[in-house]
């Protein structure tokens, strides 16, 4: 018996929209990068958003207005949300709960934006780390191990995509 629905691999999902997206993403100035850099650091060793203000002081080399700019540049570009003067995501992380829970080798609880974002989290950190969320469909508790280069054990693990919602929404906004 066949599966319910269509299989594909992730390079069939790429087109040339999302593509492009990722070089303009590439294409990010060095202040950027080191405070998108410097942002998933603190989350991964806080658990916690950033203070934007938190931001600047862990950037003492740089003017407060410059780190502050740079932020909206990452915001602008999808690379981070800003709620109240926090970040609260940088992709592929959350400082704030979600359906996706990563467990690093220490113990410490992280949290992931979306399951393909938690499956990049092993990648992103070069360690492994579980996977805890529930299936959307029937809500069964999941658990899955992941390490640097990809889910461990079951070959079988599948991750459901969906459609996003108004393309102009920001990603973490879409759903």
């Amino acid at each position: 018996m066949g599966r319910p629905f269509e299989v594909k691999e992730a390079a069939e999902l790429l087109d040339s929209g999302f593509l492009a997206k990722w070089q303009e993403r590439r294409a990010l100035d060095p202040l950027a990068r080191t405070a998108l850099r410097t942002i998933l650091e603190q989350i991964v060793e806080s658990g916690r958003p950033v203070r934007v203000e938190e931001l600047a002081a862990l950037l003492p080399a740089h003017d407060p207005g410059e780190v502050s700019d740079a932020m909206a540049r990452l915001d602008e570009k999808d690379l981070i949300v800003v709620l109240e003067e926090q970040v609260i995501v940088a992709y592929p992380l959350a400082g704030i709960p979600t359906a996706f829970t990563v467990i690093l080798p220490d113990g410490f609880e992280r949290y992931a934006v979306c399951a393909i974002d938690a499956l990049g989290v092993p990648a992103m950190l070069g360690q492994p780390a579980a996977i805890r969320s529930h299936c959307h469909h029937c809500r069964e508790p999941l658990e899955i191990h992941a390490g640097p280069n990809g889910p461990i054990g079951d070959a079988e693990v599948m991750v459901w995509v969906g459609e996003r919602g108004e393309p102009r929404k920001k990603s973490y906004t879409s759903r």
